[in-house]
């Protein structure tokens, strides 16, 4: 006797792999656009941030003096200026207190700045 209230089985699809693989594709191209999108930024916009770093805050400037310059100074006479000054803005890494930079420290700076806006221009 058979049973005529049972529908004969179906087959149904699983469409789980698709969505994983979309969802893998829509990840890898989030990370693409996170990393391989950035705008390069050229030495003009580093040069700017270093023209206008407050001397009034040695270690604010001596930070960003070391951080920037790195991506500055590429020829081999600037990059031997800039370890000098490095080495002499070293000390106001590490200081507490809130201090100006010297003026003959300043001068400096300032100098090899203009040096490289020249070489770079």
């Amino acid at each position: 006797m058979s049973l005529h209230d049972i529908l004969p089985p179906i087959q149904i699809h699983d469409y789980t792999f698709f969505y994983m693989g979309l969802g893998l594709l829509g990840l890898c191209a989030v990370i693409f656009k996170r990393f391989y999108k950035r705008q390069k930024k050229d030495i003009n916009y580093y040069l700017h941030i270093l023209d206008h770093c407050d001397f009034q805050d040695a270690k604010k400037t001596a930070l960003q003096f070391s951080y920037y310059g790195r991506r500055i100074f590429i020829n081999e006479e600037e990059k031997a200026q800039f370890s000098e000054l490095q080495q002499r803005l070293e000390r106001y890494k590490y200081i507490q207190l809130s201090t100006a930079i010297p003026l003959d420290l300043e001068d400096d700076i300032k100098q090899l700045l203009q040096q490289a806006r020249q070489y770079h221009a």
